[in-house]
Order: C-alpha cells, then sequence, then structure tokens
C-alpha cells in the first residue's frame, strides 16, 4: 500500500517552477527569473532527468536508505523498516507526516518547507563558524555583532514567516556564505531533514500508534502523540539514527564527537523549525509537542557535560530569535529591510516585495484597538456589515462575526471547532475571498482581510 500512495504523492517540480517562474514575473524579480532558469538548465543535464518527475527522488531514497542502515546497527528489525517508505511533497501543509496501512506498511511524507524554515538557522550557524575559522576576519564589527544578537536571526525568520503567515508564499532571505560556509550550512541542513524523517520512521518501528502522526501540525491530521514518553522515544531514536548515518556517510573523517555534535545541531535546529511553524503560522495548534526547550534537554542527556555547554551557548541566539519571531503582538518587532542592510544579506527578490512584507508584518503587530477602529470606519456605510462582525468578535463571538462577514454557516463552525487545526493564512484567505465577494478590491481587501484575521485569531485560538 506505500508504493501505491508514495507514486500518488511524487511531486511534479517542473509544473512547480513554471509557476514560480510566473510568480516572479508577476513580482518584476528579474534576478529570481535568471535564478530558476540556471537551477533548470542544471537540471535538465542531468542524466536522470525526465519531464514531469520528481528531482529529490535521488536525493530523498539517499537519505532513507542511509537512516535504515543506521537504524538497524541501534538494534531496530531490518523487517519493520523494509515497508516503510518516504517522498517529498511541495504541500506546507506539514512537515512531515507518517500513515500507517493496514498491510504493516508506513508511508513518510516529507514538506520541502522543512529543507526553507532550516536553513535560515543553519545559515545563521554556518556564517559563524564562516567567519570564526577566518582569523583575519575575527574582528570585522558586522560580522561579529550578527552572531552576538538575535536581531538579523529574528529578522530572517520574521521575513520568511510573515510570507507565508500572510501572503501564503514561501520566500526567503539568505545569508552570504564562502564556499566552505555554504558546505557547512548545507550539511547541517541535511542533518536537520535526516531528524525530521527518523522522527516519522521511528514512531513506525516503535510501534507507537496505528493512527497517523505528524513532525509538524496541519489541518488534516494529529499533530503529533498525545504521549510525551513517545515523542521522547521517537526524538532520542531519530538523534540516535541522525548520528549514527552521520559517522557512516563520513566513512571515519570525522572523529566521533563532531559528528555526534553536527548530529546535535541539525536535530535542535529541526526542533526549532517545528516549533517556529507551530507558534507563527498557525491560530490553533491542536496538540503540539513538547516545547523545543524540553525536548533540547532530552537530547542533552546524550552528551557528556562539555558538549551540552557547547550546545548551550548555541541555543543561545537560536532560542531567542524563534520566540521573537514567533511573537504577533504589539510588544513584537516587525520586521523591516533596515534591520538587516547592514548585515551580508541578499535575495532576488525586488525591494517594493520587501517593503511590503515588512507593512504587513507591521499591520499584524498592531495594537486590538486599531484593528477594530479599521474595521469599523464609519465613512463608508455599505461597510456596515464588516463594522457589525468586528463589533461581534470584539464581544466574543467569532462564529457570528465569521457569519457576518460573509462566510457559510459550515466553514465557520469548521474555523471555530476547537479540535482542529487551524492556519492563519487559510483564515485570512477565506476572509479575502468573502470581502471580494462583497466588493472589497486592492488594498483595501489586503488591509481588512489582514485586520479581521487578526482580530478574529486569538478568539479562535481561546475556543
Amino acid at each position: 500500500m506505500a508504493d501505491r500512495k508514495c507514486e500518488l504523492h511524487r511531486a511534479d517540480r517542473e509544473t512547480a517552477l513554471a509557476e514560480k517562474r510566473q510568480l516572479a514575473r508577476d513580482l518584476g524579480a528579474h534576478e529570481l527569473l535568471q535564478q530558476i532558469d540556471a537551477v533548470y538548465a542544471a537540471l535538465q543535464q542531468e542524466p536522470s532527468f525526465q519531464r514531469r518527475s520528481d528531482y529529490s527522488i535521488g536525493y530523498v531514497e539517499k537519505l532513507t536508505e542511509e537512516l535504515k542502515a543506521a537504524i538497524v546497527t541501534l538494534g531496530v528489525s531490518p523487517e519493520k523498516l523494509d515497508s516503510v517508505r518516504v517522498v517529498a511533497t511541495l504541500s506546507d501543509a506539514v512537515s512531515a507526516h507518517m500513515t500507517p496501512f493496514d498491510d504493516g506498511s508506513g508511508l513518510v511524507i516529507v514538506s520541502d518547507e522543512v529543507i526553507g524554515m532550516c536553513s535560515l538557522y543553519c545559515q545563521y550557524e554556518a556564517f559563524y563558524i564562516d567567519r570564526w575559522g577566518d582569523r583575519r576576519r575575527r574582528r570585522a564589527s558586522v560580522q561579529t555583532r550578527m552572531y552576538k544578537n538575535a536581531d538579523v536571526l529574528t529578522a530572517l525568520l520574521r521575513y520568511h514567516t510573515t510570507n507565508q503567515r500572510v501572503t501564503g508564499l514561501t520566500t526567503q532571505l539568505n545569508v552570504q556564505l564562502s564556499p566552505r560556509g555554504q558546505q557547512v550550512a548545507w550539511r547541517l541542513n541535511g542533518l536537520a531533514y535526516r531528524f525530521v524523517i527518523a522522527h516519522e520512521m521511528a514512531h513506525h518501528v516503535l510501534g507507537h500508534s496505528s493512527a497517523p502522526s505528524s513532525f509538524a501540525p496541519g489541518e488534516h491530521v494529529p499533530v503529533c502523540s498525545d504521549s510525551e514518553r513517545r515523542e521522547r522515544e521517537a526524538d532520542l531514536l531519530a538523534f540516535r539514527a541522525t548520528r549514527r548515518a552521520s559517522e557512516m556517510q563520513e566513512d571515519g573523517r570525522l572523529m566521533e564527537m563532531e559528528a555526534m555534535a553536527s548530529a546535535t545541531k541539525g536535530a535542535l535546529i529541526a526542533m526549532l523549525g517545528l516549533e517556529l511553524t507551530e507558534q507563527a503560522l498557525f491560530v490553533r495548534r491542536g496538540c503540539t509537542h513538547p516545547p523545543a526547550s524540553i525536548r533540547a534537554a532530552w537530547l542533552q542527556e546524550e552528551l557528556n557535560d562539555h558538549w551540552r555547554k557547547v550546545m548551550h551557548r548555541f541555543l543561545r541566539v537560536p532560542v531567542e530569535a524563534t520566540a521573537a519571531a514567533a511573537l504577533i503582538s504589539e510588544n513584537a518587532n516587525p520586521f523591516s529591510w533596515e534591520s538587516v542592510s547592514s548585515a551580508p544579506i541578499y535575495t532576488p527578490m525586488p525591494q517594493s516585495h520587501i517593503s511590503s512584507i515588512g507593512e504587513l508584518d507591521a499591520i499584524q503587530c498592531l495594537p486590538e484597538s486599531v484593528y477594530f477602529s479599521v474595521l469599523n470606519d464609519r465613512r463608508n456605510d455599505s461597510l456596515a456589515w464588516l463594522a457589525e462582525g468586528a463589533r461581534l468578535a470584539s464581544e466574543g463571538n467569532p462564529m457570528l462575526a465569521l457569519v457576518q462577514w460573509g462566510l457559510s454557516e459550515r466553514a465557520s463552525h469548521k474555523f471555530c471547532n476547537p479540535q482542529r487545526a487551524l492556519k492563519f493564512f487559510t483564515l485570512k484567505d477565506h476572509l479575502a475571498a468573502s470581502f471580494t465577494a462583497r466588493g472589497v478590491t486592492g488594498d483595501w481587501l489586503q488591509l481588512y482581510s489582514l485586520t479581521a484575521a487578526n482580530l478574529l485569531a486569538p478568539r479562535l485560538n481561546a475556543l
């Protein structure tokens, strides 16, 4: 069964590239368009290239086989692993989830979003290692400031999550790295990716549940098991498998403790990326994983005192930046290009797009009283329904507010179901569609739908 389902989930990356090219043209992102064309041209030169194919198959299969081989060395029966399949998907509904089938097989589906979210942490860590390894540049003030505080990493993360939260798009800023730094970032990202896959495989081989589970929240499957013990067991097996796979892949080129340290960083980065996804992108997360701090403590029990101190220092800035990036309130520090303009950051996106993301982030961090005032604008009598919905929302009636704003009772019940996870973009997108049907257009559509979604979000989460 897993084999058949695996084929159904293969990604059509050629179509995805075509869609990304169109988006780049729409945004006037000429540099991005050139990069996409260069990537596609390089792919066409690969011997295994086929039109309408999933270019990630080879890489995912390689990681899967490495992890399976590593898990066997940890005492797991090969028979339990033979029926597990792993496939990558373009969907960002979840970071990864595992579905068991009645025939004993299991399918792990991993989103490309894992790479995107984790890569920001990996690039930031690689930048520090890159600059620290170059003795001639240790005193460079910009680089030193960049690592000693969380402001730049926070801005990188907020730009990424605001794109997803408000526009539903996945774009990010990148750190300029040397070739060596790029290798460090790619290696760390690969380890984080391995950990995510291994976590889901661990649930399967440990026989934790006959129900689907996922590494990150989704609107269609449970977030994780409801047992902290099972999550800890899955984390520890995934960490050990990631570490062992790294040692086997390097074939003795890395010292044992160096491989362990890299695997630990990869696992911790995956956990932080998951926590940021849960906190920043969801209105209601349902059953969530234990906090990253608790999960990190589990893994650090595997380390000696020296490496625990090393990882404690490593975590300081990423943990601070994750918390700051996840904060959506008037106390947050919204993204702005000025906060990263002095750092070695680059992006193929036009400045107009970057500025618009800063403006959208600023809107979602306004006081609630401002949201109410915007929606209660009495200058336009034709928008009385908008003001009435705002009143109902402020009085604690999100269901009635949604209906007043034009959503069907069925959709409103769905959004108000406390047992169902809900993405912020899903809420905002439905409101925008309803407002469009009522004649709201242009910049007002973005403002009103974003404002209404932010006014509703805390009330829906409190249900």
